[in-house]
C-alpha cells in the first residue's frame, strides 16, 4: 500500500520518502465516523457498544453474527443498525438486495 518511493539528493545525502496510501486501506475508518462514535459513546447502551466493538475488530458483520454476539433478537438488532445507518450515518449496508439475510454491515467509507 505504499506509493512509488521518492529519492532526493541534497547536500551529499540521499533521502528516501515512502508515503503510505492509508486512504486506500479497506479497514480504515474515517475520522468523522470515529468522532461521531466517540461523542456518542456514553449515550449508547451496552448492546449498541457490542455491535460497534465487533465491527471495530471484524470490520464487517452479518445480522446472524451480530445476533450471536449481542444475544438480542433480530428485530431489535435491525432497529439499532438502522439507527446507526439512518440517524447517525456511521454504518452502511453492503448489499443490493432489500431483504438479504447475508448482507454485511460495515463502517461508512
Amino acid at each position: 500500500m505504499l506509493s512509488t518511493p521518492e529519492y532526493i539528493e541534497k547536500n551529499g545525502n540521499v533521502y528516501l520518502t515512502l508515503r503510505n496510501k492509508i486512504s486506500n486501506h479497506t479497514k480504515t475508518i474515517p475520522d468523522t465516523i470515529l468522532k461521531t462514535i466517540q461523542d456518542n459513546w456514553s449515550k449508547y447502551i451496552d448492546t449498541q457498544k457490542k455491535i460497534l466493538q465487533h465491527l471495530f475488530y471484524q470490520n464487517q458483520a452479518t445480522i446472524g453474527e451480530l445476533v450471536l454476539i449481542t444475544g438480542i433478537n433480530e428485530k431489535t438488532l435491525r432497529l439499532y443498525l438502522n439507527q446507526f445507518i439512518d440517524d447517525e450515518k456511521i454504518l452502511e449496508r453492503l448489499s443490493e438486495k432489500q431483504r438479504d439475510k447475508n448482507a454485511k454491515y460495515a463502517f461508512k467509507k
